[in-house]
């Protein structure tokens, strides 16, 4: 059977991915229980997709049920520390992107990044690091980590939008 089949291929990667967003073993594990319930809902219109996109479809699943776990819980989305910047539009993406839960996309939009703004966001927003932090590995000031931080948000929104 085919569910039988992507459960055992792909469970355990499943896991990790839900795991770096919920930072629980236990509600990763959950996740990908919910998100194979989703995928044998899906079965017969999917399984006519080349493997490729099956593969990036599951992995949205996955991703996107992570997301739900972590609404139902009231917990915050790393997504969620973006600044609020009076008068920027850092709030309108965060919530643009929690809110859809179009993780997929963004993942994109962000692999589409050159390497350098990749990185800035890896240390913001999955190491958590402050734009202090941030500065001083990059050998900039504070206030310039800042701008660039809310430049890289300017960009990210128009890619995203920009379909």
């Amino acid at each position: 059977m085919l569910v039988e089949r992507i459960f055992h291929e792909h469970r355990i990667h499943f896991q990790r991915i839900s795991f770096k967003i919920v930072k629980s073993e236990e509600a990763a594990e959950d996740v990908v229980s919910t998100a194979f319930v989703k995928i044998m809902d899906n079965i017969e219109k999917n399984s006519e997709l080349p493997c490729s996109q099956m593969t990036a479809f599951y992995v949205s699943i996955v991703k996107n049920a992570s997301i739900d776990v972590l609404h139902q819980s009231r917990q915050s989305v790393h997504m969620d520390c973006w600044d609020n910047v009076p008068g920027e539009d850092a709030d309108d993406l965060a919530d643009e992107c929690i809110h859809n839960a179009d993780v997929h996309r963004l993942s994109k939009v962000i692999d589409s990044l050159d390497p350098d703004d990749s990185r800035f966001l890896y240390l913001r927003y999955t190491q958590e690091m402050g734009y202090k932090e941030i500065g001083t590995l990059l050998n900039i000031s504070e206030d310039a980590a800042k701008k660039r931080g809310q430049r890289l948000i300017k960009k990210l929104r128009k890619l995203y939008e920009g379909g």
